[in-house]
């Protein structure tokens, strides 16, 4: 198994811990292998509605000057994407959008109906199981649109499962690993 973990930079100082690290520890605990990536939105473009990445390039962004395709290639061929995010007004980090927005060449442009909704299609055999991590001091309601957001991304992916945990604060970070130790064990297919 090949875990991903894309962080974003407020997370490796989060209130004096490096989140990444615990959870990088706790995914290798699993016979997992662990590549760990911590997102910089500075240095990622913004992504140019060109579309190019869909029709003259396919699963490619055209932009190369950055980190992006080699991001989106490492979560197509990852089995387990973990992602880190602080949460804002109940969406991602500025660190987290930046690739997410750059992401895209992963799906296709085409559309398919999937229980009713219209979804992209898939453009590789499988996307990687999707675990989305929410911290920081926001609000019930911001936590909960948080986990909404994070749950229509992975069934617009297709992801093969989707779990989310989200904390507070520090002192729900070891009931969050135990959680994502439990998933890991019982969940994720070996």
């Amino acid at each position: 198994m090949k875990a991903l973990i894309l962080c974003d930079r407020e997370s490796l100082s989060y209130e004096g811990l490096n989140l990444p690290s615990k959870i990088e520890t706790t995914v290798e605990k699993s016979n997992t292998k662990v590549e760990l990536i911590t997102l910089n939105g500075d240095e990622i473009k913004p992504c140019l509605g060109c579309f190019k990445c869909w029709v003259k390039t396919p699963g490619l962004c055209v932009m190369t000057e950055d980190c992006a395709n080699t991001v989106a290639r490492g979560e197509i061929q990852s089995d387990i994407l973990i992602i880190i995010s602080k949460i804002k007004y109940g969406g991602y980090s500025y660190d987290i959008k930046s690739f997410l927005d750059r992401s895209i060449p992963n799906i296709s442009p085409f559309f398919e109906t999937i229980n009713g909704e219209m979804h992209h299609k898939m453009r590789y055999k499988r996307f990687p199981i999707i675990i989305t991590i929410g911290y920081g001091n926001s609000t019930s309601k911001e936590n909960q649109t948080f986990i909404n957001l994070t749950k229509r991304n992975a069934l617009n992916m297709q992801a093969q499962n989707h779990f989310v945990f989200t904390m507070k604060n520090l002192d729900e970070v070891d009931k969050m690993t135990y959680s994502l130790e439990k998933v890991l064990s019982s969940e994720v297919p070996k």
